[in-house]
């Protein structure tokens, strides 16, 4: 039995008759031809993957976009906010690929000590063990409040009334993480593992 109700939100939106629906947000046009990420797809697609995931473990989830459309952030928290109020025991988990010129990964959460915190750190260390095998691959902290998660004031994370994080897996314009990981079915399957496996710590141990 599921002792929480995973409230699962790939950030952005998706493909729509083959247009993505975010402006922004996307790979650049590598050099080579390769593939280009647009982050919105990406996101739904470790969605996905949690999804059957759960399915398989008997984990209660709600997605909160079952559409490729951009539903707006509001939109989302309230019906995040509308099942908390009906007593669900809910945890928000909105997923994102990062860009801006870094590498790895980052987890956020709402600023203050909140109990957010804790599981953003089991997440955190998900992540790490999961991609240990990969020397590439780093892990952004801010330790300076005493804990690795970085806080922020998204929306999903201010205005929602349970535990939240938000994911940044990888950097979509690092051409090494992008192609190795955020592009590949392997990729998109090891990152979709480390977040179930936080799930089900989370589930066993919080």
């Amino acid at each position: 039995m599921s002792k929480y109700t995973w409230l699962l939100d790939p950030g952005h939106g998706g493909m729509i008759n083959g247009k993505y629906q975010t402006a922004g947000k996307r790979s650049p046009n590598w050099k080579d031809g390769y593939q280009q990420l647009f982050e919105g797809e990406f996101n739904r697609a470790i969605v996905a993957r949690l999804k059957e995931m759960c399915n398989q473990s008997n984990i209660k989830y709600v997605d909160m976009c079952p559409t490729d459309a951009d539903i707006r952030l509001k939109t989302r928290v309230d019906a995040a906010n509308a099942l908390h109020n009906k007593g669900e025991k809910c945890i928000y988990l909105s997923i994102h690929s990062n860009a801006g010129g870094g590498k790895g990964f980052e987890v956020f959460t709402s600023r203050g000590k909140t109990g957010s915190d804790k599981i953003a750190t089991i997440f955190l260390n998900s992540f790490k063990s999961t991609f240990a095998h990969d020397e590439n691959i780093r892990f952004r902290t801010d330790f300076s409040d005493g804990d690795p998660d970085k806080e922020a004031n998204f929306y999903v994370l201010k205005q929602t009334r349970m535990w939240a994080i938000l994911t940044e897996n990888l950097f979509m314009d690092n051409q090494y993480e992008c192609k190795r990981y955020l592009l590949t079915k392997e990729g998109r399957d090891l990152i979709a593992q480390a977040h179930f496996k936080a799930m089900i710590e989370i589930e066993t141990g919080v």
